[in-house]
């Protein structure tokens, strides 16, 4: 999770991008590191990272006003209403968040016009991100507010060492400029009652503020601690408090659904890798295979027909054992081939078993159901004209002979 604080000043289309502080954490909570990068650089830097941004206080004002309404949906309805006399611009520039409720029945608010609200998204969008929650920096202090009166520290936000951050029992948290706390502070004190009013300061005195406090004024002093990391984990929670991004900005705190099916696109993604890896060595393999047989038949039709031409081997193969049984000398050992096979194809109980042969003769190893059938096939090759045919051996099986013969040129 990145969290990144927007700059003072809005985000302009075109212009360069702001370097922007910005904290990673791991899904603990528990701080990875931290810079200042542009939106950009974070985008390629953290591309699956998921992004929250906290608005700076100067641009959003948080209040606490009281609603006599219960209901959620009544209070949300009224809430515009009840703030109008507290803000300076009309209700339709402003875009209005309902926060958690308070003590006493007020109800907290963050306002914010809509110009700014449209130059950070637009800015994010330019980026690349998708942007899952816009909160108020101030409102992340709001659990170190004291139980009574005031308490004032120094701005623990690396921005902003020249503000101040003030914590009260009755309003939201205000982040100002330590020139104005003085003036803020004491007006604040003068509207308490006598016996509430009470300050307690943290790593400042009342001095560096310019504060005169009258004696009525109990003042206190408390060590000063590390009140950024706490900020910080507010701004991880599930549902962190004034979410701006509602209503006409509202998106889904939830993943994207993409993401929710990313376990079985990476399985599908594997799959496919595997799939396409198998095919492609089957392609290889059998294309191989391919080449060898086509070897092969150039081969077997150089050392049978060494006189002819090759062009197509397999039409020529199958033209020669079509074109008849005359045999011509100097042909090689496809049409001894071929007069053998013209024979057999008469006797259809005959199988050929091996075949081995040169350029003057073929030998022939061949199963047939009795020794009267291998004489009428003996014969049949001896009545050809042009060839001769030995018997090399014959021996009965109990599923007829077995034998093996020579056919070769007449003469050879």
């Amino acid at each position: 999770m990145l969290i990144v604080l927007l700059p003072e000043q809005p985000l302009v289309t075109g212009a360069a991008e702001p370097a922007l502080y910005w904290w990673r954490f791991e899904r603990d909570g528990s701080t990875l590191d931290s810079g200042r990068d542009g939106l950009s650089a974070l985008r390629q830097r953290f591309p699956s990272e998921r992004i929250r941004a906290l608005v700076p206080a100067s641009t959003v004002n948080l209040f606490r006003v009281r609603l006599p309404a219960q209901r959620a949906a009544a209070a949300r309805v009224a809430l515009p209403y009840a703030l109008e006399d507290l803000v300076s611009q009309e209700l339709d520039e402003l875009h209005i968040v309902m926060g958690p409720r308070r003590a006493e029945g007020h109800v907290s608010a963050a306002v914010v016009s809509h110009t700014p609200m449209q130059s950070w998204l637009n800015g994010f969008r330019e980026a690349g991100w998708r942007l899952e929650a816009l909160l108020p920096q101030a409102a992340l202090h709001v659990d170190e507010s004291p139980e009574q009166a005031l308490l004032i520290m120094p701005s623990p936000w690396p921005q902003q060492t020249d503000q101040v951050l003030v914590l009260s029992a009755i309003e939201e948290p205000v982040l100002l400029d330590r020139s104005l706390a003085g003036i803020w502070v004491s007006r604040r004190l003068a509207a308490m009652e006598a016996s509430a009013q009470k300050l307690t300061l943290s790593g400042l005195t009342a001095d560096e503020l310019g504060l005169t406090l009258p004696e009525t004024v109990e003042l206190q002093q408390k060590p000063m601690r590390d009140q950024l990391t706490p900020a910080l984990q507010q701004a991880l929670r599930n549902s962190p408090p004034f979410n701006l991004l509602g209503g006409p900005y509202a998106v889904s705190m939830g993943a994207p659904p993409w993401r929710k099916l990313r376990p079985v696109l990476i399985a599908a993604g594997v799959l496919l890798a595997l799939g396409l890896g198998w095919l492609g060595g089957e392609r290889m393999i059998l294309s191989q295979e391919r080449d060898s047989l086509r070897a092969e038949i150039d081969r077997l039709f150089d050392r049978g027909m060494p006189n002819s031409r090759r062009d197509d081997p397999v039409m020529q193969f199958r033209q020669i054992i079509q074109g008849g049984a005359q045999i011509n000398p100097d042909s090689g050992i496809g049409p001894l081939m071929h007069a053998f096979f013209v024979v057999l194809k008469k006797h259809q109980n005959a199988q050929v078993t091996q075949v081995r042969g040169n350029l003057d003769n073929v030998e022939v190893e061949l199963k047939v159901v009795s020794f009267s059938e291998l004489e009428a096939i003996r014969a049949e090759l001896s009545a050809l004209p042009g060839i001769s045919e030995n018997l090399e051996g014959a021996d009965s099986e109990n599923e007829g002979v077995s034998a093996r013969i020579k056919v070769q040129r007449s003469g050879s």
